[in-house]
């Protein structure tokens, strides 16, 4: 018998037939999985963080830290970031009062800062970007764990998933007013764009 191990795609896992495996992984860009014949071999495949099929020196990987925010007393939403990459900072912040996006609240901000974080790290020509967020959505819509059922989450998905042909993106969830140094600063960036 065999045991697909899915690292990188629309669903991670074990699969005991391909079928299955393959409908995890088709036409997801840069997906990462290997078959085996032990479900223990699969399961360490899975465990190993280390292992990637993509190997990106950290010289060439963007470290982006992204948070969304909404002020209802002008009833604008925010967003920001902080990019690390090659030892130097660069931040974004933004806002907006689009009536669409603001019944999104702060999660318009969340996209908007990741989208704007890849757009930054293909700009400085890094080969990877490890998106820090703290709202789920922001890699869930782009696997398929959650399906995307209004236009800007339409948009958001298609757009990573398009510019994931020029990079590598990869999300790093970090948990909301944790005291992470970074996800403050992009925390009190959003806050910024949102009252501008």
């Amino acid at each position: 018998m065999k045991y697909y191990a899915v690292k990188k795609g629309r669903k991670t896992g074990i699969f005991t037939d391909w079928p299955s495996c393959k409908k995890a992984i088709d036409k997801y860009p840069n997906a990462v999985y290997k078959s085996f014949s032990s479900q223990a071999e699969a399961e360490n495949f899975l465990s190993d963080q280390g292992s990637q099929s993509v190997k990106v020196d950290s010289n060439d990987q963007v470290l982006a830290y992204v948070d969304g925010s909404f002020m209802t007393a002008n009833n604008r939403y925010g967003f920001g970031g902080i990019l690390i990459y090659q030892g130097e900072k660069y931040t974004f912040f933004g806002g907006g009062d689009d009536p669409e996006l603001v019944k999104m609240r702060n999660v318009a901000g969340e996209m908007m800062a990741s989208m704007r974080a890849v757009k930054a790290a293909i700009k400085l020509e890094a080969k990877a970007v490890l998106i820090h967020f703290d709202y789920q959505g922001i890699e869930k819509w782009v696997n398929g764990d959650w399906q995307a059922k209004n236009d800007f989450t339409q948009a958001y998905r298609q757009f990573m998933l398009d510019k994931e042909k020029e990079i590598n993106i990869q999300f790093v969830k970090v948990k909301a007013h944790s005291n992470d140094h970074y996800n403050d600063i992009a925390d009190q960036l959003a806050k910024k764009g949102a009252l501008n």
